[in-house]
C-alpha cells in the first residue's frame, strides 16, 4: 500500500525522523518498504516568477520576450505562449532545470535572443486541475499572486513522501493509514491521535431496512444522509487522494475513497432515489441475472455470487462494485451510506469470475475486521458533517449475522520468554502489547490479554510472542541449540554427489545446462510420435495446471529439450550443445493411489555442422565411463523419436537400457519446426545414480608379451558386432583384447552376409604362450562363434 507521510503525520508526530529512517523501522517490525518516493521527484530548479515586461521578438512574429523576476534576479525568457500578460505570476524553469518528463532546460538563443529558462504549463509540470486550477488549460500556467522565487513544489504541495509498504496477508488491519499509524506510534514510542468521529444528526422521515439472506455477508449497516451537495472536495482531501493514486471525483465519492485508505473499510454510497423503499436485501444472485456496474460494463451473474439489492433489482455486486444507476451524480440529493463485512473468499471468487477488480474488492479479499465496519462508517459520517456535504440523519439500519467476539488469551511472561529463548521483563511485554491496543492484566507472572477486534490474526500466546519480539527487536534474539539438539555432520548424499558429477561431466563435454518445467502439454506425446501403448503416454494429469501446455507431469525430457532447441534455431543459434538433468514421473496406477516413481534422467541435445552420431555417442560413453559403466551390448534403438538407422540403445549387465541416443527422426523434427540435424541422448540415471562409484584398481603391466592374431568371420548382416566381441572375450581366458578393424560386404561375400575382421590379443599372466596355447585359444573362439552365430571362417 502507498503510505503518505503527510497523511500519517496527522495521527503520529514524525518530527525528527527521515523517511529512510522510518522505512528502516518499519522493516524491523515486519513491513517491507519496497520504495520511497518524493511527490516532487523530477522537478528541480523550477520557481515562481513575476512577468515585469513583455516585448515582441525582433525576428519572429510568434515569439515574445519576457522580463521575469525570479527572486534572485531579473532574467530574460523567450516564449511562444500568448496567454501571459505583464504582472502574471508563472512557474519558471531556470537554466539547468529538470522537468517530470526528463527534459532538462538550458539557456539557449532563440532566433538571436538569449533565453535563460522556460515558462511552464501545467502539463509540463505533470499536474492537473486537482492540484491547481488552470493546470489543464492550453498555455502557460497562471499562478495566484504568491511569493516570488518560491520553489514550485512547495507552492503546488508536491512535497510529500510516499512509502510503498508491502503488508503481509495476515495483517489486513494495516492496509490503511490509521492501521499503519498504530504500528508507527508503537515503534516510535509516540502517542497516536484518535480519529475524529464526531458529527451531528438530524431527524429523518424515512426508515431504511436491511435483510441478509446469505451468510457470506457477516454484517451490514447503512445510514441515510440528506440534503447532499455535490461539489468539489477541499484541496487537502484531493491532495491526499492523489498521493495514494486515486483521482478525485466529487465530495461524496471522495469521502468513501478517503475512508477506504484512511481506515481500510470499503464503503458505498447509493443514491436513495434508486433504492426502492430504502429496503436493502443482501442475497445470492439469480443464475443469469445481469447488472451494469459503474464502469459501464454489463456482467452476467451466477448464484454463487453475492449482490446488494432492493425488492426489484440488484444494486451492486457485493464487495466489488456498485451498479451504474445506484451511483452518485449531480442530481443526487440524499444517499444511503453502506458499511458492511463480506467473506473474503466470496469477494475473491466473484471478482475473479467476473474479471472485475476494484480498490474495495482488493481490501475485502485481504479481509476486513468487524471493528472497521463501525469505525469506517462513523469516520465517513464525521467527514460528511465536517465538509458540509450533507446532513447526517438518525435513519440507521443494520443486521449482524456473525457477532463480534472478544478473544482473551491467558498466558505468562515465562511462556513467552521460553518460546523466544531470551528473558524479557513482564513490564516490558505488557508495555509493548498495550502500545498495540491490547488490553493487558497482570497477576503475578500471569498475563490476561484481550485481543482487539481488528487483530483477527492473533489466536494464542505464540502470536503474542511474535508481537513482543517484533518491537523488542529481532537482533536481541540469541543463537542457541534446542535442549535435545545434537550436532550432525552435513554433506551431500550419494545421489546428490553423483548428480553433481553428471552435471560436471556434461559441462565437460561442452554442453550448457537448461532448466524447464516438470510439466508439458498433451500434444507432446503426439509430436514425439509415441505409440498409443507406450509407457511414456502413461502420464499424470495436473488438477489445476498453469495452462494446457503445462497440464501433464513429464515422463521424458526430450520434448522440453526439443522446444528449447527449436527456440534456439529460430533465433539463428544453430550450433549448440545443451543438457538437462531432471526427474520424470511414472505413476504406479491411475488415478493416483500413491506417489509416482520419480526417475532421474539426463538429456543431451547436440546441433551444428561438426556434430554427428559419433560425437554424441562419445559424449555419452565419456559420462557413463565416469561411473565405471561400460555397455554390455549395443543395439539399434526402437525409440520412435530417433532415426531408426542412426540410433542405438546401451544395455548394462542386468540387460536394462541405460542410454538411448541417435539422430532426431525427420518426422519429429518437422513437428517441432527443426530444420537442421539434431542429435539426442537420454541417459537413465536412476539405473545407477544411487550407487557408489567403484574404486579404480591398479593392475600392473603384464610381464609376458601379448600375442596378436587377426580373425575374419562371415556372419549374417543382422548380427551386431558387439555381440560377436562379447562372445570372443568370453570364449577363452587367454583372450585379453578383441577389437573390430574392418567390416566388408561385396562381391566375395554372399548377399545378406558380412565379413567381420577382428584384432585379438592373447596373453597369460604366468607364462609366455606357445603355439599350442595359441591354437587352442583360437579354436575355442572360432567354435564359440560358429555355435552362437553360425559364423564361418573367411579364408
Amino acid at each position: 500500500m502507498k503510505l503518505s507521510l503527510q497523511w500519517l503525520s496527522e495521527y503520529v508526530a514524525l518530527d525528527g525522523i527521515t523517511p529512510a529512517e522510518l522505512a528502516d523501522k518499519l522493516v524491523n517490525i515486519g513491513f517491507e518498504v519496497e520504495e520511497i518516493v518524493y511527490t516532487g521527484k523530477g522537478i528541480e530548479r523550477v520557481v515562481t516568477g513575476k512577468i515585469l515586461d513583455i516585448k515582441k521578438h525582433p525576428d519572429a512574429d510568434k515569439l515574445r520576450v519576457c522580463m521575469v523576476d525570479v527572486g534572485t534576479e531579473i532574467t530574460t525568457i523567450v516564449t511562444g505562449a500568448q496567454n501571459v500578460q505583464t504582472g502574471d505570476f508563472v512557474p519558471v524553469a531556470l537554466d539547468g532545470a529538470l522537468l517530470p518528463n526528463g527534459k532538462t532546460i538550458n539557456a539557449a538563443p532563440l532566433r538571436g535572443v538569449m533565453s535563460y529558462g522556460m515558462l511552464c504549463s501545467g502539463a509540463e509540470l505533470g499536474i492537473d486541475n486537482n492540484v491547481i486550477k488552470g493546470a489543464e488549460e492550453n498555455g502557460i500556467l497562471i499562478l495566484p499572486e504568491t511569493e516570488i522565487g518560491k520553489d514550485i513544489r512547495e507552492l503546488l504541495r508536491l512535497n510529500d513522501w510516499i512509502l510503498d509498504v508491502s503488508v503481509t496477508a495476515n495483517r489486513p488491519d494495516c492496509q490503511s493509514v490509521y492501521g499503519m499509524a498504530r504500528e508507527v506510534a508503537a515503534v516510535l514510542g509516540r502517542k497516536r491521535k484518535p480519529l475524529s468521529l464526531k458529527y451531528k444528526t438530524v431527524p429523518c422521515d424515512c426508515t431504511p431496512t436491511v435483510k441478509i439472506s446469505n451468510t457470506a455477508c457477516t454484517r451490514y449497516t447503512c445510514r441515510v444522509i440528506k440534503d447532499v451537495k455535490i461539489q468539489q472536495s477541499p484541496q487537502w482531501m484531493r491532495d491526499r487522494l492523489r498521493s495514494v493514486g486515486v483521482r478525485p471525483i466529487n465530495n461524496v465519492v471522495d469521502i468513501t475513497n478517503y475512508v477506504l485508505f484512511e481506515v481500510g473499510q470499503p464503503l458505498h454510497a447509493f443514491d436513495t432515489s434508486y433504492v426502492s423503499d430504502l429496503g436493502i436485501i443482501v442475497r445470492s444472485a439469480q443464475a443469469g441475472e445481469k447488472i451494469t456496474t459503474l464502469d459501464s460494463h454489463t456482467y452476467t451473474l451466477t448464484n454463487e455470487m453475492l449482490v446488494i439489492a432492493d425488492k426489484e433489482k440488484a444494486l451492486a455486486v457485493a464487495g466489488v462494485m456498485g451498479g451504474e444507476y445506484s451511483g452518485i451524480n449531480e442530481q443526487t440529493q440524499s444517499v444511503l451510506l453502506e458499511s458492511a463485512g463480506f467473506a473474503k473468499g466470496s469477494v475473491r471468487a466473484t471478482s475473479r469470475a467476473l474479471g472485475l477488480r476494484s480498490d474495495s474488492s482488493a481490501r475485502y479479499e485481504k479481509g476486513v475486521d468487524a471493528m472497521s465496519v463501525d469505525m469506517g462508517r462513523e469516520r465517513a459520517l464525521a467527514l460528511f458533517d465536517q465538509l458540509k456535504a450533507g446532513k447526517v440523519t438518525d435513519a440507521f439500519a443494520e443486521e449482524i449475522r456473525v457477532p463480534t467476539q472478544t478473544k482473551t488469551i491467558k498466558t505468562s511472561a515465562k511462556k513467552i520468554c521460553d518460546l523466544l529463548g531470551i528473558e524479557i521483563k513482564q513490564s516490558v511485554i505488557a508495555k509493548i502489547l498495550k502500545a498495540l491496543d491490547f488490553v493487558v492484566q497482570t497477576d503475578g507472572d500471569s498475563l490476561n490479554v484481550d485481543v482487539p477486534a481488528f487483530r483477527e490474526d492473533i489466536d494464542n500466546y505464540t502470536d503474542l510472542a511474535e508481537e513482543v519480539i517484533r518491537y523488542y527487536g529481532y537482533d536481541n534474539l540469541q543463537s542457541t541449540f534446542l535442549p535435545t539438539a545434537k550436532t550432525t555432520a552435513g554433506g551431500e548424499d550419494i545421489r546428490l554427489k553423483n548428480l553433481n558429477l553428471v552435471k560436471a561431466c556434461a559441462c565437460g563435454v561442452g554442453a550448457y545446462e537448461i532448466n524447464t518445467f516438470s510439466f508439458y502439454g498433451k500434444k507432446a506425446a503426439d509430436k514425439l510420435n509415441l505409440p498409443s501403448d507406450s509407457e511414456l503416454r502413461n502420464q499424470i494429469e495436473i488438477l489445476n495446471p498453469l495452462g494446457e501446455e503445462y497440464s501433464l507431469m513429464r515422463t521424458q525430457l526430450v520434448s522440453n529439450m526439443l522446444n528449447v532447441a527449436a527456440l534456439n534455431i529460430s533465433r539463428k543459434n544453430t550450433c549448440f550443445r545443451l543438457f538437462e538433468v531432471g526427474k520424470t514421473y511414472f505413476p504406479k496406477a491411475l488415478p493416483l493411489t500413491e506417489l509416482p516413481d520419480e526417475r532421474d534422467t539426463l538429456c543431451l541435445a547436440f546441433a551444428g555442422e561438426s556434430e554427428s552420431f559419433y560425437t554424441i555417442k562419445a559424449a555419452a560413453l565419456d559420462i557413463l565411463g565416469k561411473f565405471a559403466i561400460k555397455p554390455e551390448r549395443i543395439e539399434y534403438t526402437n525409440k520412435p523419436y530417433l532415426h531408426p538407422g542412426i540410433g542405438c540403445d546401451f544395455f548394462n549387465a542386468e540387460d536394462a537400457i541405460v542410454c538411448s541416443l541417435g539422430k532426431l527422426h525427420p518426422a519429429v523434427a518437422k513437428n517441432y519446426g527443426i530444420s537442421i540435424p539434431v542429435y539426442i541422448c537420454e541417459i537413465y540415471l536412476h539405473t545407477f545414480i544411487q550407487k557408489e562409484i567403484p574404486l579404480v584398481r591398479f593392475e600392473p603391466l603384464p610381464k609376458y608379451q601379448e600375442v596378436d592374431r587377426d580373425l575374419a568371420v562371415v556372419v549374417r548382416m543382422d548380427i551386431p558386432v558387439g555381440a560377436i566381441l562379447k562372445s570372443v572375450r568370453a570364449a577363452d581366458t587367454l583372450c585379453v583384447r578383441a577389437d573390430l578393424f574392418d567390416i566388408y560386404t561385396g562381391e566375395q561375400i554372399d548377399k545378406g552376409y558380412k565379413s567381420v575382421a577382428l584384432s585379438l590379443g592373447l596373453s597369460a599372466p604366468d607364462r609366455t604362450l606357445n603355439d599350442k596355447d595359441i591354437t587352442t585359444a583360437m579354436q575355442k573362439i572360432l567354435s564359440a562363434l560358429e555355435e552362437q552365430f553360425d559364423a564361418k571362417l573367411r579364408l
